[in-house]
């Protein structure tokens, strides 16, 4: 036989590349097949009297049009048994052959319309038939298969195994407690791959059995809310027909030696560069989670378990984020589950979550309450999670989201593995965990909301290069300032997040009988509970990272430095302080992870100690002191007027400046922001001993969110630039914006303005709280106000809600004290309320001694 198929399939392969549909590319590979086989059956069987008697028949994935490049060919070779077993065999033979001369792998059976009803006990065989399609021969006979086998298969038999998938996929899918979103997926078979979406159509072919025996999965799904389902299994389809092709045999693993070249294939991208397989791999797990969430609602209504606990319809945007935070408080607190239907909606209404949502104190007290409620906090996350709402609240957990490792070490997304984690979490608070010693010492701890929190964001840095423990204790100061931690909580968060790995590489890599590492080692922690959170931490941690990784020598050598570090702490009477802490986690930073020698670790350990205020060592890692020590000493010798740096996070842009101690920086900065349209939401001011200014800004777009394009990051340099030059004058710019923007009229009495003096939150500053209507160069204004009243502004935290400002200032007099005037603090509520443009000035005015 000729080999014109091969050769017609081979030309068809990178048609996959432009086609971007796996649907119409595998139907197209089963149309090619099917012309073939028409030819073929026709050339056979000519002269031989079959008539009748013979018909040839797709089934399976081949049945449904759904033909990978290497997969089998299965055919049904239906007969009515009144040909001989050697015409039979002969015809058989030959298409077979014709097939195997084309490199295609068959898979057949010869039966009769009544030998079909016993092979009805293997559910594969039965699925087979399900989707069987005429080809060529007898199409009578064919009518009389549908007809008398396919529709009068036993009610009982369909019931039974449509009850099974039913069972199979809840216990598969929804009750699973492992993590299915997988570094190394199999695209046909593992969960949320191919098979469990074909598991519902089977289902659905069957009650009642379609009259069309040749729709394909497509046909039975248009309806309803399954458009993200068709999209996601065509995706599906074409990256297992791209791997197929890439692996030249038939092959549906998506290991991490071909997932670049997948991507590649597929046009994401150079498969040299990391972001292609970012980007496809999101991709990939983005279509999973779509399958997850229809299968999810598809199990509800099957089992009538749709009843609805949704009380309102999430349509009110004064109440939506309430309602929504509260819906999984309630869940958590009464430990009910949810309705996938009803988690359905809630996904639906995540879209509508703005940026304030996660600076509103109402949801934010109802989250950390959920955290301190010790039940079910892992799985009560992991469903906020699927709703597209965790992320929506943390966004720097958010930015995790189907964020891929592309480790052998790491079997799970990012996102997964810190869930699972949670879940983890969740058995030891039930005093379920296997381990006695670590249950023991859980049981020990304190603070577990904070565990949790730290948690949830302690692989967060993994989104940047570098160290991601530096930069997720960034992002841990970050989230500790917006749920206003106290100093010893924001402490404690963002140690748990920088040194989350430091005992698992303690005890892999280092000597842990010495006992100078031991007092090292234990020279970090404050507190003995700080040191049980950590210990928790990296068990479950480390046994969340992948099957079988938690060892016994694992979790042996892990004990013996817990209790070694638990030892030394308890008959240590004389432990450092806070500060002298964090010199020294620093300089063992600089030394062990920038390689530095002692003496350059030494003189920017000093170099931070000298900075004001104090607190730069609290609020700053290691990472970024050194950042800021490199970006100081490039600035100076350069000569340049100032030095602006930006560094992107997962919900706004830092803004690093370095120029000459000048208070007019601030107004600067402020006013340019807001004459570009975007939105300043904190500000922290430095000064170097020799008189160099350090302000790290933070910014969203118009919008609240970070994406701010390159070109803005330019614009605010080079005006930045133009007003130092008095080229540009900062009063008039800081008035106007050069987007349209229309700021709604609030409501009379909607908000009552405040501005409230607190004194007896710090011994060194003042917080000043400020509750007027937003405007354009607010923020300009009232830091104008402060300067003007010789004040030095430390910290900004800008926030907005309902388009009022809700924004604080840490202030200080130029000698560095907090402002105790009386007098003068009068004098400053007045001047803001005025510059806030609050009519008759009548806002109220508090102060805290």
């Amino acid at each position: 036989m000729k080999s014109e198929l091969k050769a017609k399939l081979q030309r068809t392969f990178p048609k996959a590349k432009t086609v971007s549909s796996g649907r119409l590319f595998t139907r197209q590979l089963s149309n090619l097949i099917d012309d073939s086989l028409r030819q073929v059956f026709l050339e056979v069987s000519n002269g031989i009297p079959i008539k009748d008697h013979l018909c040839l028949i797709a089934v399976g994935g081949y049945g449904r049009r759904e033909l990978a490049p290497h997969s089998d060919i299965d055919l049904l070779y239906l007969h009515d048994g009144k040909l001989s077993d050697k015409i039979l065999s002969d015809i058989i033979s030959k298409i077979n052959t014709f097939l195997y001369n084309n490199d295609k792998e068959v898979g057949h059976s010869c039966r009769t319309i009544k030998e079909s009803f016993l092979y009805l006990n293997q559910i594969e065989t039965y699925h087979a038939v399900l989707d069987a399609r005429f080809l060529v021969g007898s199409e009578v006979l064919f009518q009389k298969f549908k007809n008398e086998f396919l529709g009068k298969i036993p009610e009982k038999t369909i019931k039974e195994y449509n009850e099974w998938k039913l069972s199979y996929l809840r216990e598969r899918i929804i009750n699973s407690y492992n993590p299915i979103l997988l570094s190394e997926p199999n695209i046909k078979n593992d969960p949320l791959g191919l098979r469990d979406i074909q598991q519902m159509y089977w289902i659905e072919k069957t009650n009642p059995l379609a009259d069309s025996a040749d729709g394909g999965i497509f046909d039975f799904y248009l309806i309803g809310d399954s458009l993200t389902l068709l999209s996601a299994y065509d995706f599906l389809l074409l990256t297992r027909s791209a791997l197929h092709i890439i692996s030249g045999r038939k092959n549906d693993r998506l290991d991490l030696g071909l997932q670049a070249e997948v991507a590649e294939f597929l046009g994401f991208g150079p498969k040299n560069e990391i972001k292609t397989l970012e980007r496809f791999m999101s991709q990939f797990y983005k279509a999973q989670k779509d399958v997850y969430f229809y299968i999810g609602t598809y199990l509800d209504e099957k089992t009538n378990l749709n009843k609805k606990r949704i009380h309102k319809e999430l349509s009110n945007p004064d109440t939506l984020y309430d309602d929504i935070i509260q819906f999984f408080n309630e869940s958590q607190k009464n430990e009910e589950e949810p309705s996938r239907i009803d988690l359905n909606e809630i996904r639906f209404a995540s879209h509508f979550l703005d940026d304030d949502f996660k600076n509103q104190k109402s949801v934010l007290d109802c989250f950390m309450e959920m955290l301190r409620h010790k039940k079910r906090i892992g799985h009560t996350l992991t469903l906020m999670h699927e709703c597209n709402v965790l992320g929506k609240l943390i966004p720097e957990f958010g930015a995790c989201t189907n964020f891929p490792l592309f480790s052998y070490h790491h079997q799970y997304t990012v996102d997964e593995h810190t869930l699972l984690i949670l879940r983890e979490l969740d058995v030891l608070i039930a005093d379920l965990w296997e381990d006695p010693q670590v249950q023991d010492v859980f049981n020990s701890c304190e603070k577990i909301e904070i565990l949790a929190l730290a948690i949830l964001i302690h692989d967060a840095g993994k989104v940047k290069e570098g160290d991601h423990c530096q930069y997720g204790a960034e992002l841990a100061l970050i989230i500790a300032e917006r749920f206003r931690f106290s100093e010893e909580d924001t402490e404690l968060l963002r140690f748990l997040v920088a040194e989350h790995i430091v005992m698992s590489e303690l005890s892999s890599k280092r000597d842990i009988y010495d006992p100078n590492l031991i007092s090292s080692f234990a020279n970090q922690f404050s507190n003995e509970n700080t040191l049980r959170l950590l210990y928790v931490m990296t068990i479950i941690d480390t046994k969340s990272v992948g099957q079988s990784v938690l060892t016994n020598w694992k979790k042996e050598i892990l004990h013996f430095l817990f209790t070694s570090t638990l030892t030394y702490l308890q008959n240590k009477t004389n432990r450092p302080d806070n500060q002298e802490r964090i010199e020294s986690t620093l300089e063992s930073y600089l030394i062990e992870k920038e390689g530095l020698t002692t003496e350059q670790a030494e003189q920017i350990v000093s170099f931070g100690m000298q900075i004001r205020p104090t607190s730069y060592l609290n609020y700053n890692t290691p990472r970024r002191v050194y950042q800021h020590f490199v970006f100081l000493h490039e600035w100076i010798q350069s000569g340049s007027t100032f030095r602006l740096i930006s560094e992107k996070e997962p919900a706004f842009v830092t803004l690093s400046l370095f120029a000459k101690a000048d208070k007019r920086m601030l107004l600067y900065l402020s006013g340019i922001i807001s004459s570009l349209g975007l939105n300043l939401v904190g500000l922290r001011l430095f000064r170097s001993e020799n008189e160099h200014l350090i302000l790290q800004a933070q910014i969203t777009d118009e919008f609240g969110s970070g994406e701010i394009a390159e070109p803005q990051i330019n614009e605010i340099e080079s005006t930045l630039a133009d007003c130092i030059e008095g080229k540009v004058n900062i009063e008039d710019l800081a008035s106007t914006t050069n987007i349209w923007k229309t700021l709604p009229q609030i409501p009379e009495g909607m908000v009552e303005e405040l501005v409230k003096f607190a004194n007896d939150l710090s011994d060194t500053y003042s917080v000043l709280e400020v509750r007027v209507p937003d405007s354009i160069g607010l923020v300009y204004r009232i830091l104008k106000t402060l300067i003007d009243f010789e004040l030095e502004v430390i910290f900004v935290r800008i926030s907005t809600s309902a388009d009022f400002a809700y924004d604080s200032f840490h202030i200080q007099t130029k000698n560095g004290k907090k402002i105790e005037d009386t007098g003068l603090l009068l004098s400053i509520k007045e001047k803001i309320l005025s510059v806030a443009r609050v009519k008759d000035n009548q806002g109220i005015m508090e102060i805290s001694f």
